[in-house]
């Protein structure tokens, strides 16, 4: 602490003799000191104390009405525990008891009355600094324990968000394979009925399942357990999707949306599931901060590149009632949220950041011009990968029939739908319930092609092909695997060593069917 420093101390001198005050007043003036009360009514300490909180206070101890000894005891009862408020006491009386009972009452120091001029200053200063450090040193305290604080803040967020992960891993994981069923059976209804109402619920049901497929992805991106996609997407495309899913909706609260979108934007090297949830999740923030709004409500969503095209930007803004700045600084972190219990989770606008960061951009709020709020995406253009420029893969050629499948899966109406979805195919299908009973199967039969579950009881995928390649080399290169659940590194690595292609559940008839003409050409 700098001498220079210390000179915006405060001081306050309590002493019945006004020339002993004068006297001080004027020490302390020619060292630089100008922050100073005094009082010669002993009585008026403790208000002078509260009122001006000093950093020194000049006490004397022998004072009509009340003495030094009262004083310092009032003055303790004002002074937090922690604090450090020094007392220099002025006293002529250096008795051993004297010095005892001022020093237990609160007195730091002494000055003996007449007091020496250059002492007094070295005194004052020795105690300033002494002061001073106090202060930073608690000051530096505070800022530890604060740091503390929010550390420990973010290791229970970060345990409450793994628990919620885990568990939404876990529905997701149980929801694969019934969703599997409704759009397997729902393609299927469709090829069965052609053309007409009945086709064209199917359609609408396999929409139903796909955006269901679309929300278990995100639980699964938010459990960091899904590796994200990456696949050319146009922005304008995505946003156009997410508003058909929510028109609706936005139409019922009396919304009007307007759009901007530019055109052509650069295409995006992105998850396209992921990039649908951030749009919705925006869109929806928005519908609900303008849900009770009075006026116009209007809801603005535009796109645009930068002179270079080397970033993407998606704004949403609403003429809502904004969001206070205290709620800015926490509106991004999981769990906070501001609605009423059971309207909220506080996990969406987490999730999009992650997922704007995890595609090396950022997302941003602001006010919206005329009130209201906006949030801004921003996205790179990176290079597209070459297999990215390549034109779609056309419709699946009718491969070889009359080959012989076997499908192991432990649920039935995953292994009904694939074992309907190849007989139209024109082939024969075996089902096992796993690994072991599929063993037996092909001992007893020549299969020309295998679709196997992962996760199985008795034997699950992983075992059931160290077995095949030990026992039947024959099928090496003719499985492939099916999964519901996130594979772990381990069966990720396995899955890497054998080359044998693997299909995420849900899927599709086009994957399917793809997968197994792999599998059986020649």
């Amino acid at each position: 602490m700098l001498d220079d420093d210390l000179h915006s101390a405060k001081f306050l001198i309590v002493d019945d003799e006004s020339a002993n005050v004068r006297l001080l007043e004027r020490l302390l003036a020619q060292a630089g000191y100008t922050d100073i009360r005094s009082t010669t009514d002993p009585r008026e300490a403790a208000a002078l104390y509260s009122e001006i909180w000093p950093d020194l206070v000049l006490l004397d101890l022998r004072m009509p009405h009340m003495d030094g000894y009262a004083v310092m005891e009032q003055l303790r009862l004002l002074t937090p525990a922690s604090a450090y408020v020094p007392i220099l006491v002025l006293t002529a009386d250096l008795a051993g008891e004297t010095t005892r009972r001022a020093l237990f009452a609160g007195a730091q120091d002494f000055l003996t009355k007449p007091f020496d001029h250059h002492e007094v200053i070295l005194r004052i200063r020795n105690l300033l600094r002494t002061r001073f450090l106090h202060l930073e040193l608690a000051r530096q305290n505070e800022l530890l324990e604060e740091r503390v604080r929010e550390r420990t803040q973010r290791m229970l967020q970060m345990e409450k968000l793994s628990a919620m992960a885990q568990l939404l891993a876990g529905v997701a994981h149980e929801l694969n394979n019934p969703l599997a069923v409704v759009m397997g059976q729902a393609q299927l209804l469709q090829h069965s009925v052609g053309q007409g109402n009945v086709s064209a619920r199917a359609e609408k049901i396999a929409r139903a399942a796909e955006r269901c497929v679309r929300i278990v992805r995100n639980f699964l991106a938010l459990a960091r357990e899904r590796p994200p996609e990456r696949a050319r997407v146009n922005l304008n495309a995505v946003v156009n999707e997410a508003i058909e899913l929510l028109g609706y909706e936005l139409r019922s609260d009396g919304i009007e949306l307007r759009l901007d979108l530019a055109e052509p934007l650069p295409a995006l090297w992105a998850d396209p599931h992921q990039l649908h949830q951030v749009v919705v999740n925006l869109l929806t923030n928005a519908q609900y901060a303008m849900r009770h709004a009075e006026g116009a409500r209007v809801l603005t969503m535009s796109t645009a590149t930068d002179a270079t095209q080397a970033h993407v930007r998606l704004r949403v803004s609403d003429t809502g009632p904004g969001i206070p700045a205290h709620v800015q600084a926490r509106m991004f972190e999981p769990f906070f949220t501001t609605k009423p219990t059971g309207e909220g989770t506080g996990l969406g606008l987490s999730l999009s950041k992650g997922i704007a960061e995890g595609h090396g951009g950022s997302i941003a709020v602001e006010a919206a011009a005329g009130g209201g709020a906006a949030l801004e995406v921003e996205l790179p253009v990176v290079p597209l990968p070459a297999g990215a420029l390549r034109p779609p893969a056309p419709a699946v050629a009718p491969g070889p029939v009359g080959k012989l499948i076997l499908v192991v899966d432990d649920e039935p109406e995953v292994a009904s739908f694939l074992v309907e979805l190849l007989r139209l195919g024109g082939h024969e299908v075996d089902v096992a319930a796993n690994g072991a009973e599929a063993l037996d199967k092909i001992g007893q039969r020549r299969y020309h092609a295998v679709l196997s579950d992962t996760r199985m009881p008795v034997l699950d995928g992983v075992g059931f092909y160290r077995e095949i390649e030990r026992l039947h080399p024959e099928l090496h290169g003719r499985v492939a695997f099916m999964t519901g659940d996130t594979l772990s590194p381990e069966k990720r690595e396995f899955l890497d060593r054998t080359g044998a292609p693997s299909l995420m559940k849900p899927f599709s008839l086009d994957e399917v069917q793809r997968v197994v003409q792999r599998l059986v050409e020649p």
